[in-house]
């Protein structure tokens, strides 16, 4: 367990005038390679993440999340290349989103099951993080968490985590609307205000290269949605908003992410 609880805004890191990605994703991941649960702020909002199956539970059991779901993993377009496969058209479709627009998505494909990042998660964990041969991840949002995934990749251990709530009141786009439950289970809290995509939505547009199907609205999927209409022909539908569709999950099944 990481020796640098921060239970609350005052005690939180990285809320000076500068802020400092590197810095802060060499801190965080220290205090993940102890066993410790963080706080981090990502593009399309603020996150829960570990590395130890320990953590996780913890997260989980203070979040009140359901055992159907699923983890995710943090990621970069590095994390993704290393541990996903695509066949050439889903691909480039993918690379389309991430590279070509440089927009946030939850990436769910078919992964390598002998990569050392797998392995390390262990049966039980690997089983809650996967569905139908699938495993989400969470890609390009924010240079602090590409920088906290290229430690990961580089020391072949996964950081997996979900959104810093209570199940079901919706992603926060500031540490101050986080849960004092959340603020109290994590070790390390980093604050960058408010994050990047927030409006009409918090969290990310998640879409199945497996299955082509949209799992989640999310952040820039109006965006998303005219890309692969546009250049692949694939025709989504709208987003019937937060009013109709608060958790915005476009799928429900047995197991989700």
């Amino acid at each position: 367990m990481a020796d640098n609880k921060s239970s609350n805004i005052s005690d939180i890191e990285g809320t000076g005038p500068n802020i400092d990605p590197i810095a802060d994703a060499k801190r965080v991941f220290a205090v993940l390679q102890k066993g410790g649960l963080a706080i981090i702020p990502v593009d399309v909002g603020y996150a829960v993440c570990a590395m130890h199956n320990e953590a996780l539970e913890r997260a989980f059991t203070t979040k009140q999340r359901k055992p159907h779901k699923r983890h995710a993993m943090m990621g970069s377009w590095a994390t993704h290349q290393a541990i996903h496969v695509l066949p050439p058209r889903e691909a480039r479709m993918a690379k389309l989103i991430v590279k070509d627009l440089d927009l946030p998505l939850g990436l769910v494909a078919p992964f390598k099951e002998d990569h050392p990042v797998i392995q390390k998660l262990g049966v039980e964990t690997l089983e809650r993080s996967s569905v139908e041969g699938t495993l989400a991840m969470l890609v390009n949002v924010g240079p602090l968490v590409d920088e906290l995934t290229r430690l990961a990749l580089e020391a072949n251990v996964p950081i997996m985590g979900s959104s810093a709530n209570l199940t079901g009141k919706g992603t926060k786009p500031l540490v101050a609307d986080i849960e004092p439950e959340i603020l109290a289970a994590a070790d390390i809290v980093i604050d960058y205000g408010r994050i990047k995509y927030s409006n009409p939505r918090t969290s990310s547009t998640m879409y199945d290269f497996k299955n082509m199907r949209l799992i989640r609205y999310g952040a820039c999927y109006d965006v998303i949605k005219d890309a692969l209409n546009r250049f692949y022909g694939i025709d989504l539908p709208d987003d019937p908003g937060k009013d109709v569709l608060f958790s915005g999950h476009a799928v429900a099944q047995q197991n989700q992410y």
